[in-house]
């Protein structure tokens, strides 16, 4: 039986630990408040949560996953997603009345507040997600990146969120002849690689209150999604296995740290689970030993797997990708005792299963990919900064001609000393009244 599913508690005796006298009362002869089925059961640590898990970027390739089961284990769920490949990924949750969706963008400070007001904890997934698409432009990355961070890390506290769990990458890495852990050195190759570690030191060096902050650096993902991607190695090998009879095969002795992505979402709930006590401050590798691999291992397991329906040929490229690193997830399976349960062969399976079904379209079309989706939105971000920069603005007195705080207009006394900071440094220092005016 679930922990849910438990009438109550009994104690050595074999009674109650709400024991009453007989008739319904306390000892003191007061009607005893009978405690809930989910306060009975669970550790102290997890039974003042009241408030829904918000996924920032719920409706992405990882956050439809830890929404399906964060809603399976029975717990309220809100998701914040801007929607850039819109409601599909997140259909099959609408009808659930634990479920709700607030649509925007995380680095829109009033969606944001919206969407963790009343939050009890925030999965932070959003953001540009690999080294293709965060280098189609800095600025935009680093907003993306970096300034949501910053603005989810302000506003936790300010809104009595209990606890964090922020998504980072073994590509912090880079480049390492030996295996690493969560003890050694970062070694960032790539933009995408450096706005992670710049997230992490965001949170854990300078933390806000009392907020549980967890970091998570997850191995490359594989396999399939409410949101599918094909420009993740082994889903893009599977896809063009199938559909090419062909694999491309670049750097075949780079080796990579793989995961599939309903384990990648079984590790995040885990440790949203976990006591915070054990979980603070905390960074924890994310994957399983078992899935360390080359990537030329990789193209001919592909080929494995696909050639008793497929006549499949590898072809090898030079590759431009300096990353070489093989990782160690011996804490999160001392820690969590977690352990993949979906190994490489079995994510293969899967993804041909659902290109037999129909299910996707071309694995080229743009949708499958995040850099062809980062070129589309950068034109809108461009159009919309000044627009996302003018509710906090405002509501932190800092009230100008043009909307970022340029230029003549009364300003609150606290805030005034950020008048010559960009305009991220004023929105983040003016989160705070922010909070209280929105």
């Amino acid at each position: 039986m679930g922990h849910d599913e438990r009438a109550d508690v009994m104690n050595r005796n074999g009674k109650s630990n709400g024991a009453t006298n007989g008739n319904g009362h306390g000892a003191n002869g007061r009607p005893r408040r009978k405690r809930g089925l989910m306060e009975a059961v669970r550790p102290p640590f997890l039974r003042h949560r009241v408030g829904p898990v918000l996924v920032v970027g719920g409706a992405g390739y990882i956050g439809t996953h830890v929404v399906e089961q964060l809603l399976a284990q029975g717990r309220r769920v809100r998701v914040l997603d801007p929607l850039m490949f819109g409601r599909e990924p997140v259909r099959d949750f609408l009808e659930n009345p634990r479920f709700e969706l607030v649509e925007g963008d995380a680095t829109d400070v009033v969606k944001l507040i919206e969407a963790m007001h009343g939050a009890s904890a925030v999965v932070h997934l959003a953001g540009l997600v690999g080294d293709p698409a965060c280098a189609v432009d800095e600025s935009f990355t680093r907003h993306a990146n970096v300034f949501a961070t910053r603005l989810i890390k302000k506003a936790a506290p300010l809104l009595s969120v209990q606890r964090l769990v922020f998504a980072s990458s073994c590509s912090v890495y880079g480049i390492n002849a030996a295996e690493v852990n969560e003890t050694s050195e970062v070694n960032p190759v790539s933009l995408y690689a450096r706005t992670k570690v710049e997230g992490e030191r965001e949170l854990l060096l300078g933390p806000e209150g009392d907020c549980c902050v967890t970091v998570l650096r997850f191995a490359t993902v594989f396999g399939h999604s409410r949101r599918p991607r094909f420009d993740l190695v082994a889903n893009l090998f599977t896809a063009q296995a199938v559909n090419d009879g062909r694999i491309t095969l670049m750097g075949p002795s780079q080796w990579r740290p793989f995961v599939h992505v309903r384990d990648l979402a079984r590790a995040i709930v885990a440790v949203h689970e976990a006591d915070p006590e054990r979980m603070r401050g905390q960074i924890f590798n994310v994957g399983d030993r078992r899935l360390n691999m080359t990537i030329g291992q990789l193209a001919r397991l592909v080929q494995e797997s696909v050639s008793h329906t497929h006549r499949v040929e590898v072809v090898e490229r030079p590759s431009k990708d300096l990353r070489n690193y093989a990782v160690s997830f011996e804490k999160i399976r001392r820690e969590l005792g977690f352990e993949a349960e979906t190994l490489m062969e079995a994510g293969i399976e899967e993804i041909v299963a659902e290109f037999t079904k129909g299910t996707y379209g071309h694995y080229r079309d743009a949708v499958y990919s995040n850099l062809a989706m980062t070129k589309r939105a950068l034109s809108d971000f461009r159009r919309q900064t000044a627009h996302l920069y003018e509710p906090v603005v405002e509501a932190a007195g800092l009230r100008s001609r043009d909307g970022l705080g340029n230029g003549a207009g009364p300003a609150a006394p606290h805030v005034e000393h950020v008048l010559e900071a960009d305009p991220e440094d004023r929105l983040v220092a003016g989160l705070g009244s922010a909070v209280v005016l929105l």
